[in-house]
């Protein structure tokens, strides 16, 4: 199987981080966190993008590599999970939240595409 688009949810530390090296292999990548309160509702993911173009190391090869990186939240993007062929879970360390997610990420995935934590 070829991946060709990759959904990562959950924008912290080890999702960025994973965003970044999809990014790096020159592969399209969706990173979603939680809606947010203030301002954009994608603020959460978007400041993730910005740690990652500015990490010191840096994450990117490239960093013209940021623009395979598109963001977005769990409520209003979810819908990106139906396109990706590989989906990363990377939530808070709640059994809870996991489950939730889980549910629906089966509720609307490809048959073919990877799941994974």
């Amino acid at each position: 199987m070829n991946i060709n688009k990759v959904v990562i949810i959950g924008s912290g530390t080890m999702g960025s981080g994973i965003a970044a090296q999809v990014a790096n292999a020159g592969i399209q990548v969706t990173l979603l966190d939680l809606p947010s309160k203030e301002g954009s509702r994608n603020s959460i993911a978007e400041n993730a993008k910005d740690r990652i173009l500015n990490s010191r190391p840096p994450l990117l090869v490239e960093q013209n590599k940021i623009d395979l990186i598109s963001v977005g939240n769990t409520e209003d993007n979810f819908g990106a999970v139906r396109d990706a062929d590989w989906v990363v879970e990377a939530v808070v360390e709640r059994i809870d939240i996991k489950h939730d997610i889980y549910k629906k990420i089966e509720e609307i995935r490809k048959d073919e595409s990877i799941i994974s934590s």
